[in-house]
């Protein structure tokens, strides 16, 4: 699971694991110096050592911050690359190698001597801030955009002018800035202080304008805005939106798994990716890759490209050889930048490429750019398209799953099943594009307010089904109720008519002791029946046994 360290203690490991690289770095100099005297002395047997130990140099200097030494060791691996049978005997590139060893080995004994200045940045700052601030002129629109925000749990600021937004700006930032793109006859992309801010820290905007414009629309392109809202404002839309933009922090697919022959790079980058909230895996054995990756079940691999035993293509084509493992992305983190061979080692079945050296933000960012990648591959297939939520099957499934779980670690669970009353009429009177909308934002809902390792998904057409681990019934009615008064309190539009819904629910306890899920399942069923049968708009709970 992603770490419970503090940032504090993470940044001590991360610094330990930088004293352990200056111990490996002492030990490969002291052989980059054998190697020069032995070619100095017309030993020419070290070539394939001094190719494999200087490109996995190249690629983990600069992730230690020694990124000299990164360009030196490149320059030796290059060198001894291009020096071929006639030139290793006598030759200006075995001259200019041999040099360049010497070279390596002064730069780091001026390592190893000089004080350790380590980065108060080792690992950069996670954030895990959902907080939303509204400028917006006074008005009804206002109003019930924060009472909405508020009902989905987001907390929320107003602000009637830019420069009170300015103001506040100056102490601290939000996680989202929703702002009319013209204020009291200012355009906000005119604002350069704000928008300064709001990139430096590097926060998400949103726009709203009264009037549909191109060259509006054109500006919030360049300003790299996160979504452009014209009158009148569809609320639900823009609650799904904030809410897919809020997924990273609280999307619970984000598992890597790592495959490198140099393990000491691999256990950096595994706390670095932890730091950013993703569960990791190092692999150590390339032979246990398969039963590894099957356990684990990731959404990405970083591969190293160049290994002892077996090369990284030839472990990715044993990979794309198993059906259950089809989907999942492969990046090669290599220090290979020759173009033909990471052409050639895609063919083999990985996905794309990422290039040692490479900073702790770069590694995160590029991680969860292929994480949120797979996400959406992963949504097209397994998730309902309109609601986001697993289909019926993988909720089912789910189901299972956490009832075998809690047969060997008896730990209860509880399964909440959810229907929308009266939604027949909502159809009717409404529409069914009307009808999408209010599904849509109870599925939003559920995203936005259940945990991480609970599970939501779409059990019929206004029914669905929650998944609660590690959950006693008492707890799972108090979330559910909440949810529900939550709910309530949404208004949805259509014309100029505006509306509320309200769902019924049962909820069954795998301690009242069914027999299995399937009968788990049911019994939540019949709990939801006696929601409805007694007025709908409430949770009822099976405490049978307990």
């Amino acid at each position: 699971m992603p770490t419970n360290k503090s940032p504090e203690q993470l940044q001590q490991a991360m610094e330990k694991l930088q004293t352990r690289f200056l111990s490996k770095l002492r030990l490969k100099a002291e052989l980059f110096a054998d190697i020069s005297q032995q070619l100095e002395s017309g030993i020419l047997t070290t070539f394939p050592e001094l190719i494999s130990e200087a490109h996995q140099l190249a690629g983990s200097c600069g992730t230690f911050q020694f990124n000299h030494l990164g360009i030196l060791a490149r320059h030796i691996e290059t060198i001894a690359l291009s020096v071929d049978a006639s030139e290793k005997l006598q030759g200006d590139r075995l001259k200019s190698l041999i040099d360049s060893l010497k070279l390596f080995v002064n730069e780091v004994e001026q390592v190893l001597i000089g004080p350790r200045n380590f980065s108060a940045n080792l690992l950069p700052e996670l954030e895990l801030l959902q907080d939303v601030w509204l400028v917006l002129n006074p008005s009804a629109l206002r109003d019930e955009l924060c009472a909405q925000l508020s009902a989905f749990g987001y907390p929320v600021k107003i602000f009637s002018t830019f420069g009170e937004c300015i103001e506040a700006l100056r102490i601290q930032t939000p996680a989202l800035l929703f702002s009319e793109a013209v204020l009291a006859d200012q355009l906000l992309f005119d604002q350069k202080e704000l928008i300064g801010i709001m990139n430096e820290q590097k926060r998400c905007l949103m726009v709203y304008s009264a009037t549909d414009s191109f060259d509006l629309r054109i500006n919030a392109v360049r300003h790299k805005t996160h979504g452009y809202f014209v009158s009148p404002l569809d609320i639900p839309s823009m609650m799904q939106r904030i809410t897919r933009l809020f997924d990273d922090s609280t999307f619970s697919d984000k598992k890597v798994s790592i495959l490198d022959d140099d393990l000491l790079l691999a256990e950096h980058y595994s706390w670095v990716l932890e730091s950013a909230g993703i569960e990791v895996q190092v692999i150590r054995d390339s032979r246990l890759v398969i039963p590894e990756l099957l356990s684990f079940k990731p959404d990405v691999l970083l591969l190293d490209m160049h290994m002892p035993e077996f090369s990284g293509a030839e472990i990715s084509g044993v990979i794309r050889q198993y059906e259950s493992l089809s989907s999942l992305h492969i990046a090669f983190l290599s220090a290979e930048r020759d173009i033909q061979l990471q052409l050639q080692a895609l063919s083999y079945g990985a996905d794309d490429f990422i290039t040692k050296p490479i900073s702790n933000e770069h590694l995160i960012t590029a991680v969860k750019l292929r994480l949120a990648r797979n996400r959406d591959i992963k949504s097209l297939i397994e998730r309902d398209s309109l609601t986001g939520l697993v289909k019926h099957g993988s909720i089912k499934d789910a189901a299972l799953i956490e009832f075998d779980r809690m047969r060997r670690s008896g730990e209860h669970f509880c399964i909440a099943m959810i229907d929308l009353d009266h939604f027949k009429s909502v159809n009717d009177s409404y529409g069914h594009a009307i009808g999408d909308v209010v599904i849509g934002t109870i599925a939003t809902l559920l995203r936005k307010r259940l945990r991480r390792s609970d599970k939501a998904g779409r059990y019929g057409g206004e029914e669905f089904m929650v998944v609660l681990p590690k959950c006693r019934a008492n707890d799972a009615k108090l979330l559910i109720e909440s949810i529900l008064r939550s709910f309530r309190d949404i208004h949805f539009s259509a014309g100029q008519q505006s509306f509320s819904c309200t769902f019924s629910a049962g909820i069954a306890c795998s301690s009242t002791g069914y027999a299995d899920a399937d009968m788990m399942m049911k019994a939540s069923d019949q709990m939801l029946y006696n929601a409805k049968r007694s007025g709908r708009n409430r949770v009822c709970v099976n405490t049978e046994g307990e």
